[in-house]
């Protein structure tokens, strides 16, 4: 049967009959038949036996550990588990079935949530929204670590029944985020003070009996001879008054002598081009006959030393009472004159007509 060490300790101990075949000396009462005996199983190279209280010296048998040894075994392992629920209680009490919490959080939360940075990542929460997702924010605090209502937080339109920021999703997913506002198109840019057109430059005036300023009129070689001369009309102011000028009596011929001038200074315009239109009165041949009027365009005052610029031709029957533009032409030196020759027919078959050229208004627009 098992002594009592053995059942306390739970290890079988073999029997020294079960070690040697031979039979082991009997055990003595006295002293000295025990040292005795131990001298001579140690002689022999055998393990000491164990001596217990209330039972006889056994030797254990070869290549199995003593018993001391197995004891201090045992004592550790029960060591080595007891001490991680030893330090669990110390930690806290925690309920059936839950193990210790993450490094770096504790059982009771304190307002930041028991995270202690650099210890460990945090958990993902109950409702299965990873930890810095969009709906596991605290109330009153912005996205990205920002608290509400500091500069950089960005706007929260909040919900009602729960400040400063919108409801998780129900199932723990995300909360809705934020609406989106499109932003206000830029300002437009002042321009700034644009470039100086130029400025053009131009002239216009009106030749004539009684004009004057700047403009000049003519009649050379005039002369009085009834209605064979030069004859008068209106009363000598400018727009009212003009002049008639007898013809030389030949379609293709001038008298020299006789013609009407037209000229205008036309300053500040000193080079460019001027629009020339005639004015033709209401009358009958002795007044405005001219079939056709024969002019002439020049840069320059003395017609008589110079060359036309251009020339033109007015049926002056067929346009009376009216104004005719007749062309545009270039000048220099700030200086225009027009000039009406005296070439055409006075007579019909063996018949004297007394037909004239009227030498009415004539008007310049010039432009540089």
């Amino acid at each position: 049967m098992p002594t009592d060490a053995e059942e306390s300790t739970g290890v079988a101990v073999a029997t020294a009959e079960a070690a040697a075949p031979a039979a082991a000396p009997e055990t003595k009462a006295d002293k000295e038949t025990t040292e005795s005996s131990d001298a001579e199983v140690v002689a022999a190279g055998t393990v000491p036996p164990v001596v217990e209280a209330g039972g006889g010296v056994e030797s254990p048998t070869p290549g199995r550990m003593s018993k001391p040894v197995i004891v201090a075994a045992a004592v550790a392992g029960v060591v080595l588990v007891a001490l991680p629920m030893a330090l669990s209680g110390l930690l806290g009490d925690t309920s059936p079935g839950e193990g210790p919490g993450p490094a770096g959080y504790a059982k009771d939360l304190p307002p930041d949530g028991g995270f202690v940075p650099g210890l460990a990542a945090p958990p993902a929460d109950n409702g299965g929204v990873p930890a810095g997702q969009p709906g596991d924010r605290l109330p009153g605090q912005a996205a990205d670590g920002i608290p509400a209502g500091q500069a950089g937080a960005p706007a929260d339109p909040g919900t009602a029944g729960l400040p400063g920021g919108q409801p998780p999703a129900a199932g723990g997913g995300p909360a809705p985020g934020p609406q989106q506002h499109q932003a206000a198109p830029p300002a437009q840019q002042p321009q700034g003070p644009s470039a100086p057109v130029a400025k053009t430059v131009t002239y216009e005036g009106m030749a004539g009996r009684g004009c004057g300023a700047g403009t000049g009129f003519t009649g050379v070689g005039a002369y009085s001879d009834g209605k064979a001369g030069w004859v008068n009309h209106g009363d000598g102011g400018c727009g009212t008054s003009f002049v008639s000028m007898p013809m030389s009596g030949d379609a293709n011929k001038d008298d020299a002598s006789a013609y009407g001038l037209w000229t205008f200074n036309t300053g500040p315009v000193t080079a460019g081009s001027c629009a020339v239109s005639v004015f033709v009165p209401n009358g009958d041949v002795t007044v405005a006959g001219g079939s056709p009027s024969v002019y002439r365009v020049f840069d320059r005052f003395a017609v008589d030393k110079g060359t036309p610029v251009g020339t033109f031709q007015v049926d002056q029957i067929g346009n009376r009472g009216r104004w005719v533009n007749v062309g545009t032409f270039r000048i220099n030196g700030a200086k225009l004159a027009v000039q009406l020759l005296s070439r055409g027919r006075d007579w019909s078959g063996s018949t004297k007509t007394y037909a004239h050229h009227a030498a009415a208004m004539v008007k310049a627009k010039c432009q540089a």
